[in-house]
């Protein structure tokens, strides 16, 4: 028998996680998940340039007309911009041709007094953890979007909430509006809107979410319980853990509002027993997490041990092994699956490497106890 490899399915993927924790992208005014480096107290130094020159003879130079950054005419008056969003999407449209400390000032002078700490707040975080930190040396609009949501989530959150009131939709409806956001001219206003959308509960989900991938450095592995609740709106049903794997396998890896819904068709208990799993996994590594895995599996059926050890050995290496070990596990009787899952772990230590008749030469003298539960069962 060959080794046995156990992996959680793996599809139940977040890169929602990771385009769900900050938002994808935003603004630079005061904070821009999707370019803000100079936020809200930067906006283009050219643009004043080009402001006190029109101011001096009353004209402005072509060229200098086409270096300033594409601001709203209104910028300039003082408290024009109400909101911290609408400051930072001012920064974002002043910065994006030159990411510097300062290109956002315009903006930041014309900021509202109320708007004005929270926008502080994210230009503060995204310039010390972005522009002079994760992307120093390499300031991209890409890399502004992808530090401030995974490192500046928080403050990202707090802007985008400013003055807003709670929409109707759940938690997994600001997910794929975030991502529909990439390709909107106001990135960050469009982002805006699809967080003040959500309701209340909604909002506290993603709070949370957001939250636990910043505590944990942008990582998002550590933060699946918080991410599974935001995908499945915080809902759960009637389905085992076997079902909820079983429908997040047919599940494009990209679409979260299928894996969200399969996970909130599952009963508490199957949630629990999935986070158990994932968080194994997540922690140790697949092969060490057999006994989470067969729980999740729910064996129901009427296979033997060692029929159920023959189909996880048959199971091919790649994308759908994970699927392919939970069908073995969850064809087999109860008693073979716990059976199994006694003499795989010994298998895996002592017989790693043997073929054919090899392996049960080394299954009697390795791991004889084991085996012989496996035969009677």
């Amino acid at each position: 028998m060959r080794q046995v490899v156990v992996v959680v399915l793996a599809s139940l993927a977040f890169a929602a996680c990771g385009a769900t924790v900050g938002g994808g992208g935003g603004g630079g005014a005061g904070v821009t998940p999707t370019d803000t480096v100079g936020g809200v107290m930067d906006v283009a130094a050219d643009s004043k340039a080009g402001e006190d020159a029109v101011a001096a003879d009353g004209t402005a130079d072509a060229a200098k007309a086409d270096a300033a950054p594409d601001v709203p005419s209104d910028v300039v008056q003082p408290g024009s911009l109400k909101t911290c969003t609408a400051a930072s999407q001012c920064a974002v449209d002043a910065c994006k041709a030159n990411w510097t400390a300062t290109c956002g000032q315009t903006c930041a002078n014309a900021t509202a007094t109320a708007a004005a700490p929270t926008a502080a707040a994210l230009l503060d975080c995204t310039t010390k953890k972005c522009l002079n930190g994760t992307c120093a040396g390499a300031v991209t609009e890409k890399c502004m979007n992808d530090c401030t949501a995974a490192s500046c989530g928080n403050e990202l959150v707090a802007c985008w909430e400013q003055g807003a009131t709670p929409g109707s939709q759940g938690c997994s409806g600001i997910l794929n509006c975030l991502t529909a956001c990439d390709n909107d001219p106001e990135r960050f206003t469009c982002q805006a809107k699809c967080y003040t959308a959500v309701n209340t509960a909604g909002e506290a989900q993603f709070k949370a979410m957001s939250a636990c991938v910043n505590a944990n450095g942008g990582k998002t592995d550590p933060c699946v319980k918080e991410s599974l609740i935001c995908l499945s709106d915080g809902k759960s049903g009637s389905g085992t853990c076997y079902d909820v794997q079983d429908c997040v396998g047919k599940c494009a890896s990209t679409d979260t509002a299928c894996q969200g819904a399969c996970y909130g068709n599952g009963s508490t208990t199957a949630q629990t027993q999935l986070l158990a799993l994932l968080s194994c996994v997540n922690t140790s590594g697949a092969a060490a997490c057999l006994t989470p895995t067969i729980t999740c599996a729910t064996p129901t059926g009427s296979v033997g041990c060692l029929n159920t050890a023959t189909c996880v050995s048959g199971c091919a290496a790649g994308a759908t092994q994970a699927k392919c070990v939970m069908d073995c596990i969850h064809a087999a009787t109860p008693a073979a699956a716990t059976s199994f899952g006694k003499l795989a772990p010994c298998m895996q230590k002592n017989c790693a490497n043997c073929t054919g008749s090899a392996c049960q030469s080394c299954a009697t003298s390795k791991c004889l106890t084991q085996a012989l539960d496996c035969n009677s069962n």
